[in-house]
């Protein structure tokens, strides 16, 4: 385990293979937990730790959705940015959920202060990887990365945050609330009696069934471009997070345990090019 302070503000993370060892989510900087002055913003909100289940990973999680099977025969390799070369085993279609196995996990290094962290991933003809996870005072943490395709193959697709935050363990109701600086719009996955957009927001009417998650796609602003900043509050305690990048679209999912914005950005890479972005949170 990796722990970042700064005043009363602790951070906790995992090198990759520690703690998550799934394929699904960015192995660099598994968050395990965020604690500032005795409150725990984020911690496990899963029933038991299993590092090779495909969520078992916590606080801010980043996957990208960059996957691409075209030209991969069963028995061949893929890669998935921040976890390696993968091999595709059937003729199905990329399952998230799946545990593949790793042909070639890449090559990871990892420095360390007392308030940052960089870890790098290097997989040989396919990319360069950097995040680094930086507190900036008591009340600020920022996670930056850059991003080197090195493959004749162009990357396209996504890269999102799941955002998992317990907010000390207070199950998800009424006093928790999503905002968002612009009037949401989006598709409920069906009709939900305990969840509903607010004119800023979404908010909930009673507490989530954990057998009835609630789910909401491709939401965005009316009125055109959806910026990167949201704020989840329960209660008094609030999470708010800036990007340096517009939006492609956010998707929203919560049980009783987190609610979860997901800010999707696009990612679209030639070889040789790169991309930079961050994510500054707020705790309040």
């Amino acid at each position: 385990m990796i722990t970042l302070s700064k005043g009363d503000l602790f951070v906790v993370l995992t090198q990759p293979g520690e703690f998550y060892c799934g394929t699904r989510f960015d192995n660099a900087g598994v968050f395990r937990r965020i604690d500032k002055g005795g409150y725990i913003y984020a911690d496990k909100w899963f029933d038991r730790i299993d590092p090779y289940r495909h969520d078992c990973v916590c606080g801010p999680s980043e996957e990208f959705v960059t996957v691409d099977f075209r030209d991969v025969k069963p028995g061949g390799l893929f890669c998935k940015v921040g976890v390696g070369l993968l091999v595709r085993p059937d003729e199905k279609p990329y399952d998230w959920f799946h545990l593949y196995e790793v042909a070639n996990p890449g090559v990871w290094k990892i420095s360390k202060g007392n308030d940052s962290v960089t870890f790098e991933h290097v997989l040989s003809g396919w990319y360069y990887y950097k995040k680094t996870v930086s507190l900036i005072d008591e009340n600020h943490f920022s996670i930056a990365h850059t991003l080197r395709w090195d493959n004749e193959k162009p990357l396209e697709g996504f890269v999102y945050n799941h955002n998992f935050f317990t907010f000390n363990g207070v199950p998800v109701g009424p006093s928790r609330k999503v905002s968002f600086p612009w009037k949401p719009a989006g598709d409920w996955r069906k009709h939900y009696s305990n969840a509903h957009f607010s004119p800023d927001g979404i908010e909930f009417t009673d507490v989530v069934d954990p057998a009835n998650a609630v789910y909401s796609g491709n939401i965005h602003n009316e009125e055109g471009c959806t910026v990167y900043e949201f704020e989840v509050s329960e209660g008094r305690r609030r999470v708010r997070a800036a990007g340096s990048q517009d939006l492609e679209k956010i998707i929203f999912w919560a049980n009783d345990k987190v609610a979860c914005v997901e800010p999707y950005q696009t990612v679209k890479l030639e070889k040789g090019c790169l991309k930079n972005w961050d994510i500054t949170y707020e705790l309040k």
